[in-house]
């Protein structure tokens, strides 16, 4: 994506903007025990990253090494990319990619673009050393809202101008308004003043309140404070907005939108609306809370596509999402997953006590699979069925250990 795109996401009237960053479950494909016709959704446990059995794999191979090694891996690859296309689209709540074609797109801000290819960028030039590596994983995996961007709308219920005051609206979906915010922050444009020199604004903010449906809705101030007015092109101010927008997820039926009116010197001037200048168009931003994660440590086996390597062991897996199918996702296009492949042998066991000690108490047991063991997430843009943006942080996209069990 191009970094001269605007810094604010255009709104249309009928539809708000959302940006959400999510935590997902994590993704990806173990490597030995099923066959290629049956694939079958992941089970996790929260306190064990290891992968069920009915993630697809290839059964063990009789003659490992060489070129069998190698046209296995590439089978593997290609049951890796069904499992994840498919469980991107579950992870997200589609049951096919959202149609963009020949849809107008919404501008995306352009810094959030820049973190997710300063991100990615980074991911990508991290050394891929053969050998063994010690890595941490997060025990948490459950879906997490931990901010959430919204982009202002007229009221759907109320005339957009009411008594000469402009209403504006913020909606929230039920999967927002159920986490506890945090903070919130609400982002107005100041255009700048006509004439040189500086003036003081004072910035009011009612919240649009009804006693009943029948009811007219009156005002009721939320907050008010006095800004500097310069002569050029403006800037940006944040008001802090918790108190109102945690009130809003309380009881989302309150939430009837909010009046700004700015005066100099008693004068009114004009706040930049939902309907004029769209990438200046108001925000809010909210963090909800997240509870904290656990870590522990852990060994795995790194190898290149060259190597003979029979053993389990981590390799290179690229991810492009244009070829298949999931254009909607903005950004990254493509991403190195990493995937497991390769045998799990008696002799390795002995590396791995706790498989080790199951194998010799339940020796007519199946045999243990290549799985990934460890899981790293990656920020993802994305566009929804309704053209919302969706900024997600999804865990278990990149294979970070590989190991038998």
């Amino acid at each position: 994506m191009s970094s001269s795109l605007s810094l604010r996401t255009t709104v249309r009237s009928s539809r708000t903007r959302l940006l959400v960053i999510l935590l997902l479950h994590p993704l990806l494909v173990s490597s030995e025990k099923l066959s290629s016709n049956n694939i079958q959704k992941s089970k996790f446990n929260d306190m064990d990253v290891g992968f069920s059995e009915d993630y697809p794999s290839m059964p063990p191979s009789t003659s490992p090494g060489g070129c069998s090694s190698c046209k296995r891996r590439e089978e593997l690859k290609l049951m890796n990319l069904e499992f994840i296309r498919g469980e991107i689209l579950r992870r997200m709540g589609f049951s096919q990619p959202p149609n963009i074609t020949g849809k107008v797109l919404p501008q995306i801000p352009a810094h959030f673009l820049a973190q997710i290819e300063e991100e990615q960028g980074m991911q990508s030039d991290q050394p891929f050393k053969n050998g063994f590596t010690v890595t941490e994983e997060d025990d948490d995996f459950h879906v997490k809202t931990q901010k959430i961007l919204t982009f202002a709308e007229s009221y759907p219920r109320l005339r957009h101008s009411w008594k000469g005051h402009d209403i504006i609206y913020f909606p929230f979906s039920d999967s927002v308004t159920k986490f506890r915010v945090a903070n919130a922050t609400l982002h107005l444009f100041l255009r700048g003043g006509e004439r040189r020199g500086q003036s003081d604004v004072l910035i009011e903010i009612y919240k649009v309140h009804k006693l009943g449906d029948h009811e007219p809705p009156v005002l009721i101030k939320a907050q008010s404070r006095k800004e500097t007015q310069s002569a050029g092109r403006g800037r940006w101010l944040e008001i802090d907005f918790t108190e109102t927008v945690g009130e809003w997820f309380k009881n989302s039926r309150d939430n009837f939108g909010f009046v700004i009116n700015a005066t100099v010197n008693g004068k009114k001037i004009a706040m930049t609306d939902v309907n004029s200048e769209k990438s200046k168009a108001p925000f809010v931003e909210i963090s909800v809370m997240e509870p904290k994660r656990r870590k522990r440590r852990n060994v795995g086996l790194n190898c290149d596509d060259k190597a003979t390597e029979p053993l389990c062991c981590r390799y290179s897996f690229m991810v492009d999402f244009v070829e298949i199918g999931l254009d909607f996702i903005i950004a990254p296009k493509r991403y190195d997953a990493h995937m497991c492949s390769g045998e799990c042998p008696f002799v390795t066991l002995q590396k791995y006590p706790h498989t080790h000690l199951l194998k010799m108490t339940a020796p007519n047991s199946a045999a243990p699979c290549c799985a990934p063991r460890k899981m790293s997430p990656i920020h993802m843009l994305y566009f929804d069925e309704k053209l919302n943006v969706v900024f997600a942080n999804l865990p278990g996209m990149v294979v970070d250990r590989c190991g038998c069990s």
